[in-house]
């Protein structure tokens, strides 16, 4: 180990990887290899001529528990330890700095102590008698008047003769739930009241009995949930302090858990290649009992580090300029920031790979990403950061979790659905804006509107010239448009004047929402229809995605049970009495298709369209007709004759899906 290290460094290498040498086949005592080897890279690290190497990884095999148990174990104690002579350590939560400490609580001099007391506020015992011996009689008299008032089993009181600024008294408890809810009552209060630094002891681990690293765990877990959310927070500190200097390991090691390898000792220990070391084998830990296990998700924040803060120097004629333009920046940067929730199962079954990969995330993308695990069942990842880039990280992580869903998820829906609540038949979801599905809709419903818009401008060149050709002198308006459409109806004959004032509407087309229709039931039917038509027609090229403009009165049916060839006939049945799409979004958008509500909002639906084989149609068809004199086979849809067809017509309601709603003015 010592020769490969030194090879390593003289050939200007920065990372190496080690197998635990000889525990196989040798059979070497696995504790005294994992001694010999973390004693020869601590050894080499300590030494302060190397300058290249930074990373050494140990990698262990998932399938042997004993082998990573006992380093785990080495590891620890060699390189976390309680033995260091530091006697506090530190991480940071989104800016906060969390640090264990041993020492006096009653001689801290942050803003705000935290007194571990009983339900009437007069404990005279353990940290609970210190405190209010330091503090003085006063803080007893305030705690007995308050006390006896309704309360929540939280007071707070003036410091008396300590050092703070306020003391926060809490019913000592019992439970570790009810001491994590506890301290983040307390952060809370600290926050509202603008404080920015607190001390709080270990609570629940005198009377209460309970286990220090129980208590560490839920201490912890209460800082995650409040300086780790998006609302503004005004702490800098939080400090815990321990009295047993004993119990600073469960605390550092519950911090680690939580927060990765920004937990350092205040001295320093951690330097140069122990960082590095520390956090890869952390992760090899994790990674492989998480192999074992895909129940095992990492709790707190993933992010290891906090980026450098972006400082501003205002300077003004005026303080009260000086206030307005610092004001101004925070509604700024208030504006800018945004966070997703992902609640998925799918979590559990994300890969090391994948975990890395979200990990790199936070750096490529000047996000912060989270983990927290609720239950064994239930799995959430928080995305916190600038719009753009929390919706760009969330896209990816949502890739990622359609192809590690279990296969039967989409035995019936598609993968891209969102999850639906049971015993929900239909629901719809807005598409968010820039994302991929919402892009590739938007941009098939422009297209094919602005088709439209070239129609008409060459429509009305050619009427506008034909009027100077002839003479009239008349260049205005629709009276021109008018009087050439109907003196050229017959040289032209391609469209009406109403349809004519609707395609010049349409010119002026914006969308206001999309949003995706999940309906199992139909989804399911338009599956089988599709699977039937490819047997039968040998090929699948059977599925086209077309308009179809709806009334507002229609939106919820169509929603739940489909499209209704009942109504055929109602708008218009040239080419026979089925279900009538267009390929082109402007001749859904006409108001005779797509009546406006009386916001003037219009409908449309993008339908996926299962077309087949197709022939021309004609008035009064029932079906398709047959596709040969000596077949009894049906041809698939119709269409208007019109090569390429401009619009088709099926007679069968599980032949099409509406698969999105088009909301537009």
């Amino acid at each position: 180990v010592e020769e490969c290290l030194g090879n390593a460094e003289q050939q200007r290498l920065v990372s190496m990887t080690f197998p635990a040498i000889g525990t196989g086949n040798l059979g070497f005592p696995k504790d005294l290899v994992a001694s010999l080897m973390l004693d020869q890279v601590l050894k080499f690290s300590s030494k302060k001529k190397h300058k290249h190497l930074k990373e050494v990884v140990f990698i262990l095999h998932p399938g042997d528990p004993n082998t990573i148990q006992v380093w785990k174990h080495d590891f620890y104690s060699q390189l976390l330890g309680s033995s260091s002579s530091s006697a506090m350590y530190e991480i940071k939560m989104s800016g906060v700095v969390v640090q264990a400490v041993t020492g006096d609580i009653t001689k801290e001099t942050t803003d705000v102590i935290v007194n571990s007391s009983n339900s009437s506020f007069s404990l005279k015992s353990g940290v609970s008698k210190a405190i209010l011996d330091a503090a003085g009689p006063t803080v007893e008299t305030e705690c007995q008047q308050l006390g006896a008032e309704p309360n929540e089993g939280m007071i707070m009181t003036k410091p008396g003769n300590l050092q703070c600024k306020k003391i926060i008294h809490l019913v000592n408890q019992t439970d570790t739930k009810k001491i994590q809810q506890s301290v983040e009552g307390a952060l809370k209060m600290c926050t509202q009241n603008n404080f920015t630094s607190i001390s709080l002891p270990a609570i629940g681990t005198g009377q209460g009995n309970i286990q220090p690293s129980e208590v560490a765990d839920a201490m912890l877990d209460a800082v995650v949930e409040v300086v780790c959310k998006k609302s503004q927070n005004s702490l800098k500190l939080v400090r815990m302090v321990i009295f047993q200097p004993a119990m600073l390991t469960d605390f550092h090691t519950s911090m680690l858990k939580k927060e990765g390898t920004d937990a350092q000792e205040k001295e320093g220990f951690f330097q140069n290649v122990l960082c590095m070391i520390y956090f890869i084998f952390y992760t090899l830990i994790y990674s492989t009992s998480f192999m074992e296990n895909k129940h095992s998700l990492p709790e707190g924040k993933l992010i290891i580090q906090d980026m450098d803060p972006a400082c501003f120097h205002i300077c003004g004629v005026s303080q009260a300029h000086v206030d307005h333009a610092k004001q101004v920046i925070k509604d700024l940067i208030v504006k800018e920031q945004d966070f997703n929730l992902i609640n998925d199962k799918a979590l559990f079954s994300l890969s090391e790979l994948d975990l890395q990969n979200i990990y790199d995330m936070q750096t490529a993308m000047d996000v912060r990403i989270s983990f927290h695990k609720s239950s064994q069942e239930e799995a959430k990842v928080t995305i916190e950061g600038l719009s753009k880039d929390v919706l760009k990280a969330s896209n990816e992580i949502h890739e990622m979790l359609k192809k590690v869903r279990p296969e039967e998820t989409f035995k019936d829906v598609p993968q891209h659905w969102d999850d639906m609540p049971a015993n929900t038949p239909c629901l719809s979801f807005p598409i968010q804006p820039e994302t991929q599905e919402h892009i590739d809709v938007l941009k098939l419903f422009e297209e094919t509107c602005k088709k439209s818009v070239l129609k008409v401008s060459l429509l009305l060149f050619s009427i506008v010239s034909l009027e100077i050709m002839a003479g009239s002198g008349e260049w205005n308006d629709l009276y021109i448009l008018s009087k050439g459409l109907k003196k050229y109806n017959s040289l032209f004959n391609l469209i009406e004047l109403d349809r004519f004032s609707q395609l010049m509407c349409n010119a002026r087309l914006f969308f206001t929402q999309i949003e995706r229709i999940q309906n199992k039931s139909l989804w399911g039917g338009f599956q089988i229809k599709k699977k039937d038509m490819e047997a039968r027609n040998g090929h699948q090229n059977n599925e086209r995605k077309l308009f179809h403009g709806a009334c507002h009165t229609t939106i919820d049916k169509i929603n739940e049970l489909g499209f209704n060839r009942s109504y055929a006939g109602k708008n218009a049945a040239l080419y026979g009495d089925g279900t009538y799409f267009a390929v082109n979004a402007e001749y859904s958008a006409i108001d005779k298709y797509s009546k406006p509500d009386p916001q003037g909002q219009k409908y449309m639906y993008l339908c996926r369209v299962l077309t087949g084989d197709f022939i021309t149609g004609t008035s009064g068809m029932k079906v398709p007709p047959t596709k040969s004199t000596t077949s009894i086979n049906l041809y698939d849809s119709v269409t208007d004759g019109v090569s390429p067809p401009s619009m088709f017509i099926i007679f069968h309601d599980s032949q099409a899906y509406p698969e999105y709603l088009i909301t537009f003015k």
